[in-house]
């Protein structure tokens, strides 16, 4: 697996080193494991779990800058994209975030495994996380989402400096752009890119959008717990 690994990280043009493919080699061990008796993805086998979560995830990588610092994925899941970025970016200190705690759980006990002193785990909802002190305060968003993307927004925008990037990934094209469009105005943000690429070995259709914030976000948002969901703007 590691051989298979390393050629797909190749394949993606990016730069390693023996203590990231360790790293990530370690991830992939505990999460099948955990894996195994509790749900967190529907990806079992190794080499699915390499191309369609750490590789999709480091598709991310070639949008890092280097004065970016402080990085936050909402609904991280098992760490996807933060935990594999966090791991190949000890510089940055990331918050993963997501309200289940199994998941986060999971988390912890690889940030203890790996020593991932840059690596902060909350069990939370974006809503409830979003305070004066951690509002506008991260240059980095990521959110590998199913909702739509006007909610996502909601979700993220918020949390960023004036000039953060939030990267949106999506499996496919949906369109969704146009109808964010309100969102993206109303929150203070626009769409610099729509980058389209392929998993190196599949060829599965993945999609990055980047997105930059360009202004505050008037401190009403995201609105209370369960509306972004249902009212998206």
């Amino acid at each position: 697996m590691k051989e298979f690994l390393i050629d797909g990280i190749k394949k993606l043009n990016l730069e390693y080193t023996d203590e990231k493919i360790e790293d990530l080699m370690i991830y992939l061990k505990m999460l099948v494991e955990y894996n195994s008796h509790t749900n967190l993805t529907a990806i079992r086998d190794e080499e699915g779990i390499i191309e369609k979560h750490f590789l999709d995830s480091l598709l991310l990588q070639q949008f890092i800058k280097k004065d970016m610092k402080s990085a936050i994925d909402i609904g991280t899941g098992a760490g996807f994209p933060g935990m594999v970025l966090a791991i190949y970016n000890r510089d940055i200190n990331f918050t993963l975030m997501d309200s289940v705690g199994k998941k986060t759980k999971f988390l912890e006990m690889v940030k203890e495994e790996l020593n991932l002193t840059n690596v902060e785990v909350m069990t939370s909802r974006a809503e409830e996380f979003a305070t004066n002190k951690t509002k506008e305060s991260y240059d980095l968003g990521l959110c590998r989402g199913v909702s739509k993307l006007s909610t996502i927004l909601e979700y993220i925008i918020p949390f960023l400096k004036v000039g953060g990037v939030f990267l949106s990934q999506k499996m496919e094209g949906t369109g969704e752009e146009i109808e964010a469009q309100n969102a993206l105005e109303i929150l203070g943000a626009e769409i610099v890119e729509n980058y389209n690429f392929e998993l190196p070995f599949c060829h599965d259709p993945r999609v990055v959008l980047e997105i930059k914030k360009v202004r505050k976000t008037d401190k009403k948002y995201p609105r209370r717990t369960g509306i972004p969901l249902k009212r998206p703007l």
